[in-house]
């Protein structure tokens, strides 16, 4: 194949050419990294440079000639690309789990959640109902969260005894009921409705954990595709480089 030289913006180097321009760096490294600089050693890593160009466009078959100046930039290239992910990497694994608290509303019980050090709110039950009375809700019971590694799942709200489970709403025993008066008979009614907005609340919080919990299932899914992806990348630099030795 006939060799061509650029004048233009260069093309990308294969992964022959840079496997040539890492096994020639080796070569010349004593050179390259040598801490002087006096021309005479500018003079020499200069023709380093062009000696790793001159046996990488004899080598690489790819039809294009190489400049020493280019081979340099790629070499720094790689380099920092190499030294970037390893960065990113580190970062990841350093990515410490923090603990973060639910609670339900209804009860003092706290439930520790690990997750990441990525600021996320702390995930609280919000109150059954509209009342701004506490004891309008003392019976209600949220949902619950159970954590499993990253994983969140909803729990249904435990099952209370029917027969200690009275709201400050029920009448005592001791109330006294006026025949003639229907006072009495229309809290029953006022209680359904409280009770059915309660419900209607939960279901919407339910739906809104729910979704919440398949965006974060999908997000460490992502997450985990990505780092396994930048350690595939890092193994294929690690085996260039050791196949030079």
């Amino acid at each position: 194949m006939e060799i061509m030289e650029k004048s233009e913006r260069a093309h990308f180097f294969t992964a022959k050419e840079q496997q040539l321009l890492i096994e020639g760096y080796e070569e010349e490294r004593p050179i390259l990294t040598a801490k002087s600089n006096t021309i005479k050693a500018s003079k020499m890593r200069e023709e380093a440079w062009q000696r790793i160009a001159v046996k990488l466009n004899m080598n690489s078959g790819s039809g294009y000639k190489r400049t020493w100046q280019q081979v340099k930039i790629k070499y720094k290239n790689l380099l920092q690309t190499a030294n970037r992910k390893k960065a990113e990497l580190h970062k990841n694994e350093e990515d410490v789990p923090a603990s973060v608290i639910i609670k339900s509303d209804d009860t003092d019980d706290e439930f520790v959640e690990q997750q990441s050090t990525s600021s996320r709110p702390m995930v609280e039950g919000i109150p059954g109902g509209t009342s701004s009375e506490p004891e309008a809700v003392a019976c209600g019971s949220s949902s619950y969260i159970s954590v499993t590694g990253h994983t969140l799942t909803l729990l249904p709200p435990p099952q209370s005894d029917p027969e200690h489970s009275v709201c400050d709403e029920t009448l005592s025993t001791d109330t006294h009921l006026d025949e003639d008066s229907g006072q009495e008979k229309v809290r029953p009614t006022g209680k359904k409705s409280g009770e059915g907005i309660t419900e209607d609340i939960k279901t919407l919080y339910r739906r809104y954990l729910i979704t919440e919990i398949e965006n974060r299932e999908q997000e460490m899914a992502y997450r985990a595709l990505k780092m396994r992806k930048v350690e595939k990348e890092i193994q294929l630099l690690d085996k260039q480089l050791v196949s030079i030795h």
